[in-house]
């Protein structure tokens, strides 16, 4: 008996026995396959019921193209510029502020979210802001109408509760909600995407946050550059006062006295002092509008910073699978699951058996 027992457990095992237990794998199937058929077909009914009764999942998309190089497209002017001993960059304010990886980063800001949610869209209910809609699509409107918290009212009556549900959806949005991502590398393109269960509330979320950093980042961009297109428009404005007041005082010179003696240098000093005024702020007012011409050209080219590539539009994208697709997969899956369940059991009755044998023995 223990010699039988231990041929058993030592016993190796080869190609042949290997092909014997898949026919007979093979064979147990087939005879289950009333079993897997109605199983396959109860499981695959629950997955397209699941499939048709979920709630859909709908996605806006933005893509835009960033452009980072304000001082590039200056070429010729910017070559001209640096001949004439002029520091251009100083006068187009170029900046690398904000890269693409910083544009990520600011769509992701609390400050731009907060701006957002409290931005006001026209819904089903008429005009209300984003977190309210927010509110009524995740079911919770009425437990915050419930705690005595209501963002129908100014900014400036908001208190702490507020600020703190603020910061729960803004987690909550930047958690399971909102993608911005670069779909390349090696592209300035930028990718931004706002997933919910109301169609209508995807496409006005993303529009509007969207719009709220694109006017935050052309507003930064800009500022430098349209600083110095008012402070050089200013001054050659006022220095064409002081030019015109030169000439007006010339011109009136000249008519009280006509006929000068070139000879009596001291009634000359007069004019030779107006003269003066007048080269100098000739000289300086020409200065200025040139410069003042490079500096609207270096804001012109801040402008527009963002180009959008694709805007969302309705209907919009979502994770809704076709019915057909919903059945056929449900059937293979409940097929699969089956047959997995059939083995796993076969297996189970086998080991069990062999170890009542060995009991035996």
């Amino acid at each position: 008996m223990e010699e039988d027992k231990s041929y058993i457990e030592e016993q190796p095992v080869s190609l042949a026995g290997l092909i014997i237990n898949i026919k007979s794998w093979m064979t147990s199937m087939l005879k289950s396959w009333r079993m897997i058929f109605i199983g396959a077909f109860l499981i695959g009914g629950l997955y397209f019921t699941y499939q048709t009764l979920r709630k859909i999942n709908y996605t806006a998309e933005t893509r835009f193209v960033l452009e980072t190089d304000s001082a590039g497209g200056l070429g010729d002017i910017s070559s001209l510029a640096n001949l004439a001993g002029m520091n251009l960059g100083a006068i187009s304010g170029g900046s690398t502020l904000f890269q693409l990886d910083n544009i990520v980063e600011l769509y992701r800001s609390y400050t731009m979210m907060k701006k957002t949610l409290l931005t006001e869209r026209n819904s089903d209910f008429g005009s209300e802001r984003l977190i309210t809609w927010y509110g009524r699509e995740h079911k919770v409107l009425e437990k915050w109408n419930n705690l005595g918290i209501n963002f129908e009212i100014p900014e400036t009556q908001m208190i702490v509760r507020h600020d703190s549900l603020l910061k729960e959806v803004v987690e909550d949005i930047l958690e399971k909600s909102l993608d911005v991502s670069k779909p390349s590398r090696k592209l300035s393109i930028l990718r931004v995407a706002y997933s919910a269960n109301d169609e209508k509330f995807a496409k006005a979320f993303n529009e509007v946050l969207v719009t709220h950093v694109n006017d935050f980042y052309f507003k930064v961009k800009t500022q430098k550059t349209g600083e110095n297109l008012r402070v050089l428009s200013f001054q050659s404005d006022s220095v064409k006062k002081v030019l015109d007041k030169v000439l007006l005082d010339l011109a009136i010179f000249e008519e009280q006295n006509p006929n000068l003696n070139p000879l009596r240098a001291q009634a000359l000093v007069p004019r030779q002092k107006i003269q003066i005024d007048l080269q100098a702020s000739s000289a300086v007012y020409q200065e200025l509008v040139k410069n003042l011409e490079i500096a609207k050209v270096a804001h012109r080219n801040n402008s527009p910073l963002i180009q959008i590539i694709d805007a969302p539009v309705l209907p919009l994208d979502d994770d809704r699978m076709k019915w057909y697709k919903a059945l056929v997969f449900g059937l293979i899956l409940g097929g699969v699951l089956m047959i997995g369940y059939l083995t796993l059991k076969g297996m189970y009755q086998s080991i069990m058996g062999e170890q009542k044998s060995a009991k035996l023995i």
